[in-house]
């Protein structure tokens, strides 16, 4: 049963907290994803007892269906949170065939002990000017909010505690020492009428994210699971709760002829107090310094501790040009779409951000993701050698400008598997990695990476992180499928597959490689019925029908087959089709 929460655990030079869902070393937070912490609360509760694999499962994974292989990643990510060494189990020990065991002498510590101790608490009370005055803590509702604030994320429900006798706030204040190292950043909201502004709010709240997720010791939720939220009206500690984050930026932007007016909240999910809110009314041209403010406040607002040079990251500007910033967040939203469409619209808005500000290194970086997606097999645009080489040439500008730059690393990664130089491949993605751990998509494609290099257990970590960073990520939960496709584990990759669809039933690619996975159980009708939908969905790539012809022809519909080779190879005279895809069938 689990400990009272008035109880902390000591082990070693560490602490853990059951209610905070804090580990500490040496009063330093040590990072575990939320599985991992789980695991590790449920063996130091029952310190000196086998903890049964099921028992584990079930409760870290509860009502979910998982293999054993999620628990076995999750302990070994646990040790090397706690140090154990290779072949080391100085905390955990491995009881073959049965479970775990947590071998390290454990003391409980009641929590009002621990945290009178100054020089161990990881905690930091609340003083009063945090909160200003109470009309400045207070989120504006009602008739008293300008109306662009009006809808869009609901306002936290202890917001209305503000009128509360004044000896109750104050008790909740002197209580407000909580140590916040998680955040999501909702979509902020498009408060004009024109929806050619989209591009602003949603810009503009990608950049706080990607600024934000320099932060080793604050995680940050992607843009792609905040994003699953727009245009929806939430509650921020609701959303907070089901992204297990323990804060919430909400806000709202509107441009109004030659003024940005930007309203941003951050709301404590634990009990939904306001913990900062400000309301900024500028100048279209200063919309660089305000991201720059909104960053420094939310880490000054969560107390993060920070190095010269994170203080450095999170004011760093990649462009002097508010025009070519803008041009740059079109950009990006038109390369989000993940359309064919929309990756060409977005390299032209790419170029222009470039030629605006010629030294434009997030805008190269941009380029390069375009192109290696245009020549990456889901979308089969380019040739793969056109579209790498070009990829390879504005991956290396941009490192050429600004090598600290995650992004870039990780677009030449890319690059470099396409070059078989897995060297370099594996040195910018650890590099990549090393300048933004939060950045899911590094941690996605080089789990890719390590799977393709046989070394399946960093490789399912790698994963599970990107998914952790990233939960709602369609690409990334796909991902996690190929990896059981590509070790031949079909029916987990199968299970993978379902859940992905599960979330986003348009999803093609989860579609397509889902009937890759039953062609491979030999249930062809159903690959086929699902080269199909992806075909519906898309209009009919040349890797799908490749696919669908393939499939026809394993059931010995040779006709069919040919009929869809016939169509592949007219198509290939018009646009680029892989001869690999003619091989195939």
């Amino acid at each position: 049963m689990r400990e009272p929460a008035a109880i902390l655990y000591e082990f070693g030079p560490f602490i853990l907290d059951a209610a905070e869902r804090l580990l500490l070393r040496h009063g330093k937070t040590v990072p575990l994803t939320p599985k991992a912490f789980e695991s590790l609360r449920l063996l130091v509760e029952n310190s000196g007892r086998i903890v049964e694999k099921e028992k584990l499962m079930e409760q870290v994974w509860p009502g979910t269906f998982v293999e054993e292989g999620n628990l076995s990643v999750t302990i070994f990510m646990l040790r090397k949170a706690l140090g154990e060494g290779r072949g080391e189990q100085k905390y955990i020990e491995t009881v073959p065939k049965r479970g775990y065991r947590f071998i390290m002498p454990v003391r409980k510590v009641p929590c009002d002990e621990q945290r009178g101790d100054q020089s161990r608490s990881h905690a930091v009370a609340v003083d009063q000017e945090d909160f200003h005055d109470t009309d400045s803590t207070a989120p504006p509702s009602g008739d008293s909010a300008p109306k662009f604030l009006r809808g869009g994320a609901t306002l936290p429900k202890a917001a209305r505690a503000l009128k509360e006798p004044s000896s109750t706030l104050s008790a909740s204040r002197r209580v407000r020492a909580k140590h916040i190292d998680s955040l999501a950043v909702l979509p902020l909201i498009n408060g004009s009428n024109d929806p050619n502004a989209e591009y602003l709010s949603d810009g503009i709240t990608e950049s706080i994210i990607n600024s934000l997720s320099q932060l080793p010791q604050l995680r940050v939720m992607s843009r792609s699971t905040v994003f699953r939220y727009k245009g929806r009206e939430v509650d921020p500690q609701e959303v907070g709760r089901d992204m297990s984050v323990r804060a919430v930026l909400i806000g709202r932007v509107l441009q109004l002829g030659d003024r940005l007016i930007i309203r941003t909240e951050l709301v404590d999910v634990a009990d939904g107090w306001q913990l900062w809110g400000e309301q900024y009314n500028r100048n279209p041209a200063d919309i660089l310094a305000v991201q720059e403010e909104i960053s420094q406040e939310i880490s000054a607002k969560l107390r993060l501790k920070l190095s010269g040079e994170q203080k450095q990251r999170l004011t760093k500007r990649h462009t002097g040009s508010a025009e070519a910033y803008q041009t740059y967040l079109k950009g990006r939203y038109y390369w989000n779409k993940r359309t064919h469409e929309g990756i060409r619209k977005g390299i032209e808005y790419f170029t222009e951000a470039i030629k605006l500000d010629p030294n434009y290194a997030l805008a190269y970086a941009g380029i390069a993701d375009s192109y290696a997606l245009l020549g990456a097999i889901e979308y089969s645009a380019l040739p793969p050698h056109e579209a790498m080489q070009k990829a390879r040439e504005a991956a290396l500008r941009a490192l050429a400008i600004d090598d600290t730059l995650a992004e870039a690393h990780a677009s030449l990664a890319y690059v470099r598997i396409y070059d078989w130089n897995w060297t370099e491949a594996e040195k910018e993605y650890r590099r990549s990695i090393e300048l933004n751990p939060n950045y899911a998509t590094a941690h996605h494609w080089y789990g890719h990476f390590l799977t393709a290099m046989g070394r399946q257990t960093e490789a399912i970590v790698e994963l599970m992180r990107a998914r952790e960073l990233d939960p709602l990520s369609l690409p990334i939960n796909a991902g996690m499928g190929w990896h059981y496709y590509l070790t031949r584990q079909y029916d987990l990759a199968i299970a993978e597959y379902r859940k992905t669809l599960e979330m986003e039933p348009n999803f093609y690619m989860a579609r397509f490689l889902l009937g890759m996975a039953y062609e491979q159980v030999a249930h062809y009708e159903d690959a086929i019925g699902q080269y199909q939908k992806a075909i519906a969905l898309t209009g009919g790539g040349p890797v799908m029908i490749a696919g669908t012809a393939h499939a026809h022809a394993m059931l010995g519909r040779t006709d069919e087959a040919r009929r869809l080779l016939a169509e592949l190879q007219e198509s290939s005279q018009q646009h680029y089709v892989s001869p690999y895809y003619i091989a195939f069938i």
